[in-house]
């Protein structure tokens, strides 16, 4: 369906930048955004301006019903976890990486570079 949905935003002239990572927005002085990225497998540098920029991030933890109070792991009433500078959860054993970390980005560069 999201495929669907983005070839018919494409057709009215919405472009999108996939396996690309975004590394610098700057508003220019003719109102647009020029935003600079890394794209492909070898990470090559390009930017672009455009007259809007939407980030779609946000997602939700899925950790209700798993019992991980059996392990000892505690977690927010949002369902992620606090984890220190080496990703571990309250159980040092047990690590927590990507969207799942309470107070982090929620975005699939971030937990890819974690996993």
């Amino acid at each position: 369906m999201a495929d669907r949905i983005a070839t018919h935003m494409g057709t009215l002239g919405t472009k999108f930048l996939k396996s690309s990572t975004p590394q610098k927005l700057e508003k220019l002085d003719n109102g647009k955004i020029k935003v600079t990225y890394h794209k492909g497998k070898n990470n090559t540098e390009c930017s672009d301006e455009y007259d809007t920029v939407l980030f779609a991030i946000g997602r939700y933890a899925v950790t209700e019903g798993i019992e991980m109070e059996k392990a000892g792991l505690t977690c927010e009433k949002n369902g992620k976890f606090i984890v220190n500078e080496f990703e571990q959860t309250n159980v040092p054993h047990i690590y927590a990486i990507g969207d799942i970390q309470y107070g982090k980005l929620e975005l699939t560069p971030t937990a890819i570079k974690a996993g």
